[in-house]
């Protein structure tokens, strides 16, 4: 049996952030109904690259039943109020005052059903002057200054993936957990506020921290670390290799094993990490000497011995084929599809619904 077996969720959500916790929901075993408009969520129209679908629904929508649903509408709201009154979980990610303006605020529903567990996703939270602004991934990564810290220097950046989104969809998995936990104790629903800025900017703490307290202000440094040193990319005699060191043996056994030059390991410019990321291109090009000349198997094979942390820089093409990773499938409309197994998922071979796909079965199941 699932972990989440017997919990209902209802998702008034659209986009990422709600759609992949609710998608994480579903994979430990929570009964997932996805309410939508007449025209869908509009992240179905996204693209059509999965053998016409879009690849952003059917990653964050597997394992969920699609009901169409219009709110305003008096017999539609009667039905969603019978779902509500058994549900678990509500969670939802429109605009800030919109649910207050339904009646699906946290107070409403509380009194409605009192062990449901509410969670709310938005952009900047529901009060203060950014409250009523629009929120997108990339925007979030603007304002809390990710993209300042990414990249090349002085050459703000986005992260190529949806980061602001996914990292918030886990917050809100991981509180809807907690107060699943918490109602078991004390037999009472809970109320969760999650923000995307809230959530980025926390992510953000060190390099706030550096500023705040050392008055230094972090750029982008491309592959290099701000604060440790070695890592990075560095030239072998066919290519680029990433190292990794992190503490103070690792540098004595790279510069004894890897290096063969037990004195760099004490040289007043590298000898504690501080020095090393003062003298950054003075260690990089120190490196690149040695080992411009050395086979880049062989000087993997050397970083191994040596317990030195290296690895690839692989595009999105070797990671299709990566040895590590972890495949499972969806079906979605009769068609199967491969995507990326998420660690812990409990339950495979989920399907991703078609538009109001469900809309007669829950219809019938909840007007009894």
């Amino acid at each position: 049996m699932a972990i989440l077996d017997g919990i209902l969720v209802v998702a008034l959500e659209q986009a990422v952030a709600a759609p992949y916790c609710t998608r994480l929901l579903a994979e430990s075993g929570a009964r997932v109904i996805k309410l939508e408009r007449e025209e869908g969520d509009f992240a179905r129209a996204y693209d059509s690259v999965v053998n016409g679908e879009s690849a952003y629904f059917i990653w964050l929508n597997s394992g969920k039943e699609s009901l169409r649903i219009d709110i305003k509408n008096s017999s539609d709201r009667a039905l969603l109020n019978k779902i509500l009154l058994k549900a678990d979980v509500f969670i939802q990610n429109l605009k800030p005052g919109a649910t207050d303006k339904l009646g699906l605020d946290y107070n409403t529903l509380a009194n409605l059903n009192e062990r449901i567990i509410v969670c709310n996703i938005s952009g900047y939270g529901h009060h203060g002057p950014y409250a009523k602004m629009k929120a997108y991934d990339a925007l979030v990564q603007a304002e809390t200054a990710l993209c300042s810290v990414t990249g090349p220097p002085g050459v703000p950046s986005k992260v190529g993936a949806s980061i602001c989104d996914i990292s918030t969809g886990l917050t809100a998995y991981s509180e809807i957990l907690k107060a699943l936990y918490n109602r078991e104790k004390r037999q009472s629903g809970s109320n969760i506020d999650v923000s995307l800025f809230g959530v980025l900017s926390e992510w953000m703490s060190v390099p706030l921290s550096y500023f705040e307290y050392s008055g230094k202000l972090l750029q982008g440094t491309g592959l290099d670390h701000a604060q440790l040193a070695p890592y990075g990319s560095f030239e072998s005699a066919d290519g680029p290799v990433f190292i990794v060191i992190q503490n103070g043996r690792e540098w004595v056994r790279f510069c004894e094993s890897v290096l063969e030059r037990p004195a760099v390991a004490t040289d007043p410019r590298f000898c504690t990490n501080a020095n090393r990321v003062e003298n950054l291109e003075e260690l990089k090009k120190l490196i690149n000497e040695s080992f411009h000349s050395v086979p880049r198997e062989t000087l993997i094979a050397k970083l191994q011995a040596a317990e030195i942390a290296c690895g690839n820089i692989n595009n999105i093409a070797d990671l299709s084929k990566h040895p590590a990773l972890v495949r499972c499938e969806v079906t979605s409309d009769g068609k199967t599809f491969r995507t990326v197994k998420h660690v812990g998922s409990t339950i495979s071979g989920l399907s991703v619904p078609k538009l109001g796909e469900h809309d007669e079965l829950i219809r019938k199941e909840f007007s009894e």
